[in-house]
Order: C-alpha cells, then sequence, then structure tokens
C-alpha cells in the first residue's frame, strides 16, 4: 500500500513538471516527448521510492520503486522511437 507522503511526492513531481517551461509556451508537443516527459516522471519517483524504501528498510516500496524506474526507462524509450520515426516520416 502506498503510503500518502509517496502520492503526495508523486503528484507534486508530476505538477512540476507539467508547469514547466515546456507547456509555457504554445510549441506543439509530439507523443514522443509526451512519453519521455512521463519516463523521467517515473523514473525520479521510482527513484525516491527506492531512496524511502532504503531509509525506512520497507523492501515493498523499495521493489515498488525499482519496478517504477523500470517502466519509466521503457517509457523514455518508447518515446525516444516514436521521435526517430516522426523524424524520418518528416525527411
Amino acid at each position: 500500500m502506498r503510503s500518502r507522503s509517496m502520492m503526495t511526492l508523486g503528484g507534486s513531481v508530476l505538477a512540476l513538471a507539467l508547469a514547466g517551461p515546456a507547456c509555457a509556451d504554445d510549441t506543439p508537443t509530439t507523443a514522443g516527448a509526451v512519453d519521455r516527459l512521463k519516463g523521467l516522471t517515473n523514473e525520479a519517483i521510482g527513484s525516491a521510492k527506492r531512496g524511502v524504501g532504503n531509509l525506512t528498510e520497507d523492501e515493498a516500496l523499495k521493489a515498488e520503486g525499482r519496478a517504477q524506474k523500470l517502466r519509466g526507462q521503457a517509457e523514455q524509450g518508447r518515446g525516444r522511437a516514436k521521435d526517430v520515426r516522426e523524424n524520418a516520416l518528416d525527411q
């Protein structure tokens, strides 16, 4: 079960990521960029969960953090692949 502080941390990281300069202008956002941003967010949250799990010796939280970080890495890879495909089609 997730602790309230971890859910708040995840929401805060996502809110910061979405409120950043990337969304401040009217630049079109590619599907690859969205996946990469989601991946970075999941990696950061996963790393935080692992850190808290290490501090509290909570093996379940450490495992959840590792899994979320891996999901984030996969999302980033998917985003890069979408960008490569999109760039190839543009040429």
